[in-house]
C-alpha cells in the first residue's frame, strides 16, 4: 500500500470531509476520492459511509484506522529521524498565537529562528479565535490564561505575571493608588471579552483582596488597552509582556508594585499546544526549543 495513500486516508478520517482535507493537502478532492477508492479496493471493502451530507467510517474503516495511524506516525517519525542526522529541519511550520501576542512576542523572535534554521518555512496565523489545530493542519500554538483543554499536548513555558499601569500624565490629576481599594476611584481599563463584571485579586503576605473594577472602556486586544493607558485613558492591569519596556523607559508607572495582582483566581501562563500524536516532528521541536529559552531568557533579564 502507498503511505501518501494511508495518509490521506488517515486525513479524510480525522477531518471527517474529503473536500477538508484537500485543503489541507493543498490538492483536489478528486486525487483524494481516487485514492481512498484505490485503497478501499486494495482492502475489499468500505472505509467511509457516504451520504450526501456525511462522511463517516465503517465498523472495517474505524479498525483500520486505528491501527494504520500509529504505522504512518512511525513512518514520519522515521524519515524525521533520519533526515536529522544529515541535514537541518525543513517544511513549512504552521504556528498560531492571539493577535496581540504574536505581534508583541511572536513575530519579533521569527528573524532570530529563521536566521538559526533557513530550511523552515513560518506560516504565522494570528487571531484571537480559538484555532482547531487539526483542521487547521497547524503544527503548535502559543496559548494565554488557563491550562488549555481538548486532545492536545501542552505544556506550560512560564506563567504571566501581570503589572497595574497609568501614565504619568494621567496621574498627575487624579488621586494617590496606595491600596487595592483606590482604584474604585480612578477610570479602569480592564481586559476582557466577557459581559461580566471584571474581578482583580489583590495578594500580598496574608492580605488577598478580591475586587470588581468599574470598567470605562472594555476590550480583549492587550495592546488596544495599552495604547489606551498611554494615552492617559486610565488604569490597567497588563501582562508584563506588553508592559515592561514601557515602564523601564518610564513611559508608564507600575501602581502597588508590592502586591502580586491577577485576573480572578485562576492561573495565567504562557502554554504550547501542539496536536496529540505519537511523535513530535523535528521542525516543531526546535521552534518550541527556541521559543521556550528566548521567552524564558527575556525573563531572567528583565
Amino acid at each position: 500500500m502507498d503511505v501518501d495513500d494511508l495518509k490521506t486516508f488517515c486525513r479524510v478520517a480525522q477531518l471527517g470531509s474529503i473536500a477538508a482535507a484537500a485543503r489541507a493537502e493543498a490538492s483536489e478532492a478528486s486525487t483524494l476520492s481516487r485514492r481512498i477508492a484505490g485503497l478501499e479496493a486494495q482492502l475489499g471493502t468500505r472505509l467511509f459511509q457516504r451520504t450526501t451530507r456525511k462522511l463517516s467510517l465503517t465498523e472495517a474503516g474505524a479498525i483500520f484506522l486505528s491501527r494504520i495511524l500509529p504505522i504512518v506516525d512511525e513512518v514520519a517519525a522515521a524519515r524525521e529521524a533520519a533526515l536529522a542526522t544529515v541535514e537541518q529541519p525543513s517544511g513549512m511550520l504552521r504556528v498560531t498565537a492571539s493577535n496581540a501576542y504574536g505581534e508583541a512576542v511572536v513575530a519579533p523572535l521569527l528573524a532570530g529562528f529563521c536566521a538559526q534554521y533557513p530550511r523552515i518555512e513560518i506560516d504565522l496565523l494570528l487571531s484571537d479565535a480559538l484555532v482547531d489545530l487539526v483542521a487547521q493542519q497547524v503544527d503548535v500554538a502559543l496559548r494565554l490564561g488557563p491550562r488549555p483543554t481538548g486532545d492536545l499536548i501542552v505544556s506550560k513555558l512560564k506563567s504571566i505575571e501581570r503589572r497595574l499601569v497609568a501614565s504619568k500624565e494621567y496621574l498627575s490629576s487624579v488621586p494617590q493608588v496606595d491600596r487595592p481599594e483606590d482604584i474604585g476611584a480612578h477610570v479602569c481599563l480592564p481586559t476582557t471579552n466577557s459581559p461580566q463584571t471584571p474581578l482583580w485579586l489583590f495578594r500580598r503576605d496574608l492580605e488577598n483582596i478580591e475586587l470588581t473594577v468599574p470598567a470605562k472602556i472594555r476590550t480583549s486586544n492587550t495592546l488596544a488597552l495599552r495604547q489606551l493607558v498611554r494615552d492617559g485613558v486610565g488604569i490597567s492591569l497588563l501582562p508584563e509582556w506588553s508592559v515592561d519596556e514601557d515602564i523601564k523607559s518610564g513611559r508608564l508607572v507600575q501602581l502597588l508594585p508590592g502586591w502580586k495582582i491577577s485576573v480572578g483566581a485562576q492561573e495565567s501562563a504562557v502554554w504550547v499546544a501542539y496536536p496529540s500524536r505519537a511523535y513530535l516532528p523535528l521542525k516543531t521541536r526546535k521552534f518550541i526549543d527556541f521559543f521556550k529559552e528566548q521567552i524564558l531568557s527575556e525573563g531572567s533579564n528583565s
